[in-house]
C-alpha cells in the first residue's frame, strides 16, 4: 500500500495509502454527499473530492460532527452534511440567499436550524466551531453560529468581527466565567474563523493560522443542550443576533491540536480555491 507525507511547515505528517482496503472505500463521505446532494458540476464534484480525500488521508474526518460544504448554489444542496447525509441537515428560514459562492444571510431574519446538540461531540473537555466568512462587515452583537440551554447556561457560540471588531468562540458560560470562553480583535470578517478547545486549560480563538487570543485558566468545558443555529443564535428556540456573513463553509467537532487545525485550514482553503471563492 502506497503512502504519502504531507510536509506543513517543518511537520511531517504521515498519510494512509490513497486505496481501498479489502474493498473498503474510504473516501465514501465524497461519494455519499455527491450523490445524496445531487452535485453534478465537475469542479464542484472535484472541490468535494478533494476536501474528503485530504481530511482522510490526514487523519482529520473523526474530528467532525458536521461539515456543511455549502456547495452546489441552492438552498437544498448547502443543507446538507458531509459527514453524514442523513444527520443534521441544515433547515433554512428568512432571508438568505444561495449561490456558487455559498449561502449569504440577511442579517435581520436569516438562520438555519442544525439540529445538532453540543452533548453529542465526543471530547470530553475539546471542541471545535467554525465558519469560512467570505464578507467583512461589523454587525451589531452577531453571531454566526450558536445557542443556549434553553435560555440559560451553558451555551456554544461563534461571532466574528461585531460592531467592536471583536471576534469570540466558546463552550460555556458567555462572560460570566470567562476562563471557557476566548475572545480577540479583528479588523477583517473574511476567512476561517475557529474557537478551537484543546484541553481544559488551553482555548483558542483563530482566524485562519492565527491565534487572536488563547485562555490557559484551567477550566472544564461545558456543552450545551439545545439545536445549534446557523447565521444566529438559538435563545430558548427564538432565533436572533443575526449576521451578514456569507458562510462558505461550517463545521462543529472536537478539538484540534496546532498542527492539526494549521492543516485543517489548508485544506479548507484549497477546497476553496477549487471553487473559485477563496478571501
Amino acid at each position: 500500500m502506497s503512502s504519502q507525507i504531507l510536509k506543513l511547515g517543518t511537520f511531517a505528517i504521515p498519510k494512509i495509502g490513497s486505496s481501498n482496503l479489502m474493498g473498503y472505500n474510504p473516501y465514501f463521505y465524497a461519494n455519499n454527499f455527491l450523490r445524496d446532494a445531487n452535485i453534478t458540476d465537475p469542479t464542484q464534484m472535484e472541490a468535494i473530492s478533494y476536501l474528503v480525500r485530504e481530511l482522510v488521508d490526514n487523519n482529520l474526518i473523526g474530528k467532525f460532527n458536521f461539515i456543511y460544504p455549502m456547495v452546489g448554489g441552492d438552498a437544498t444542496k448547502h443543507s446538507y452534511n458531509l459527514i453524514d447525509t442523513g444527520l443534521y441537515r441544515l433547515t433554512f428560514n428568512g432571508g438568505w440567499t444561495h449561490s456558487a459562492n455559498g449561502a449569504l444571510p440577511n442579517g435581520t431574519n436569516a438562520w438555519a436550524n442544525t439540529g445538532f446538540i453540543a452533548t453529542n461531540i465526543s471530547g470530553t473537555d475539546n471542541a471545535h466551531i467554525s465558519y469560512y466568512s467570505r464578507t467583512n462587515n461589523q454587525n451589531t452583537d452577531e453571531f454566526v453560529m450558536g445557542c443556549n440551554s434553553f435560555g440559560a447556561n451553558p451555551l456554544v457560540y461563534l461571532r466574528i468581527r461585531d460592531q467592536g471588531s471583536v471576534a469570540e468562540g466558546g463552550f460555556g458560560t458567555y462572560r460570566v466565567n470567562q476562563p471557557i470562553t476566548a475572545s480577540g480583535g479583528s479588523t477583517d470578517g473574511r476567512g476561517l474563523f475557529m474557537g478551537n478547545f484543546q484541553s481544559a486549560t488551553l482555548r483558542q480563538l483563530l482566524r485562519n493560522k492565527t491565534v487572536l487570543n488563547a485562555n490557559t485558566v484551567s477550566q472544564a468545558m461545558v456543552k450545551a443542550t439545545a439545536p445549534v443555529y446557523l447565521g444566529g443564535y438559538n435563545n430558548n428556540n427564538v432565533a436572533f443576533a443575526f449576521t451578514s456573513k456569507e458562510c462558505a463553509f461550517a463545521s462543529i467537532g472536537n478539538g484540534m491540536s496546532d498542527v492539526e487545525q494549521a492543516l485543517f485550514y489548508d485544506i479548507v482553503q484549497e477546497y476553496q480555491t477549487i471553487l473559485g471563492r477563496n478571501v
